[in-house]
């Protein structure tokens, strides 16, 4: 039964909220027993941990864990007891002896985790190393010692937060070591190859990123019934007569030679959808609020998969999370949005504060910016809005029938549509963003030509309203 929990329900649901990448799972391969030494910043640690077991390693592996501190909650207590079979340590009590209960496991071909830290460290920082661990090496020489290195977890769960958000996360799981020495040199040995491993994979994912930058990221922004959909669709069609094209909307399109092509699935593209029904389905704002923000974050995590798995030449995206986020703070708050609040809150939203003082109103006002500068959005390298006039746009609704969201009215369009005109202003003026208003009562040719040369126009200089 705990196996069918791990395989059944916290593996799948690990990888559909927080995605998992494993790089150097061969490493594991042939180990009848080891050592696991990890850094610690979350308690997804754990969790993500053992989702890259191999499945006959889940009835023999265990964590150093402390009981002072599962111990103050008794269910939480009893569901970790039973999941990950710990090695109980109690911090508090100097009687014990868990160096020798985690010896005797893997003597007993078993294996063990353990974090070296002792705790859960800063956000992104690798703490320092105590000593027990090269104690236990010491004692069991002969048993291979793997070096493993999270990246992700800090953002996703912080020791900070009780609130999990859906990041990206890496496992990097280094080669057996066999470390020779004192407990004060094997322990100082295990730091440094955890640094450097972390190291490594942050230059990986620079490398990484500057060679997938060059897919520009256009943004076709609007209100309901605008068109822009549409139009957005449209304009990835044509752009990849010469070039791939992903467009992000509802689902993930890639096209090529002005045809659709098959792509494979992400998870995290699963889950939105999901989540996407939700929100249309709500029937007021304060239910549609936080299903809509948790869709529009996981969109801006799929523009880097994107660009990580499709390799596209540019992405088009359907709205764009950054901006979508700012413009809609309008129906949650009824003062108005000037200019400087507008460019306020994105340069906290892209992670660029550009100097903001921790007292700055904004934070004051907005609130949850301080959760969600964590997530550093995507700003678009163009941006096209579809403007049409909020009447115009409650008729086409209309018109099409179905279901209408809570959104849709007359007067909550014309609140977006403000939002949105003064967005394009603040990322042109302030951000030097190339931005192009179009007016979305011209003819549909008229207008994809527009954004059609919008698009191939060269980014230089700033760029005026058409």
């Amino acid at each position: 039964m705990r196996l069918l929990v791990h395989c059944l329900l916290l593996r799948p649901l690990l990888r559909l909220l927080f995605g998992v990448n494993v790089e150097g799972r061969e490493h594991l391969t042939g180990l009848d027993s080891f050592l696991l030494v990890a850094n610690h910043n979350s308690h997804l640690d754990v969790l993500l941990l053992f989702s890259m077991l191999p499945v006959r390693s889940l009835s023999t592996t265990h964590v150093a864990a402390a009981r002072d501190y599962f111990g103050r909650n008794p269910m939480l207590f009893r569901i970790v007891d039973y999941l990950f079979r710990p090695i109980w340590i109690d911090r508090q009590d100097r009687t014990g002896d868990p160096l020798g209960e985690m010896a005797d496991h893997l003597r007993d071909g078993h294996n063990v985790i353990l974090f070296p830290e002792g705790t859960r460290g800063e956000p992104g920082s690798i703490g320092t190393f105590r000593q027990g661990v090269g104690r236990l090496a010491t004692v069991l020489p002969e048993v291979p010692i793997v070096p493993v290195v999270l990246c992700g977890p800090e953002k996703s769960l912080p020791r900070t937060s009780s609130i999990p958000l859906p990041i990206y996360n890496t496992i990097l799981i280094g080669p057996p070591q066999a470390i020779r020495g004192d407990s004060l040199d094997i322990t100082e040995s295990l730091e440094r190859l955890i640094r450097e491993l972390s190291e490594s994979e942050m230059v990986h994912r620079h490398r990484r990123v500057s060679r997938v930058r060059d897919a520009e990221v256009i943004a076709v922004l609007g209100i309901d019934g605008s068109g822009k959909s549409t139009l957005s669709r449209q304009l990835a069609r044509e752009l990849s007569a010469d070039a791939r094209i992903c467009l992000v909307t509802d689902e993930i399109e890639l096209y090529e030679h002005g045809e659709k092509k098959e792509v494979q699935p992400l998870l995290t593209e699963l889950a939105r959808g999901v989540i996407a029904r939700q929100a249309k389905t709500a029937k007021s704002l304060g239910r549609y609020k936080i299903p809509k923000m948790a869709e529009i974050l996981m969109r801006d995590q799929l523009i880097g998969q994107v660009r990580r798995w499709y390799s596209p030449t540019r992405i088009v995206l359907d709205g764009s999370p950054l901006l979508n986020l700012v413009a809609w703070s309008r129906l949650y708050d009824d003062r108005e949005l000037d200019l400087a609040t507008c460019g306020a809150m994105i340069r906290v939203l892209t992670g660029y504060e550009g100097g903001l003082d921790r007292r700055h109103p904004v934070y004051e006002r907005f609130p949850q910016l301080r959760i969600l500068k964590r997530f550093a959005l995507v700003m678009p390298d163009l941006v096209l809005m579809l403007d049409v006039a909020p009447d115009v746009s409650m008729q086409r609704i209309r018109n099409r029938g179905g279901h209408q969201q809570v959104h849709e009215t007359d007067d909550k369009l014309a609140r977006l549509r403000a939002g949105y005109i003064l967005v394009c202003d603040a990322v042109r003026s302030e951000f030097r963003v190339s931005t192009r208003i179009l007016d979305g009562h011209a003819e549909p040719a008229a207008v994809t030509a527009a954004a059609l040369a919008a698009a191939r126009e060269p980014r230089r200089g700033e760029p005026a309203n058409d």
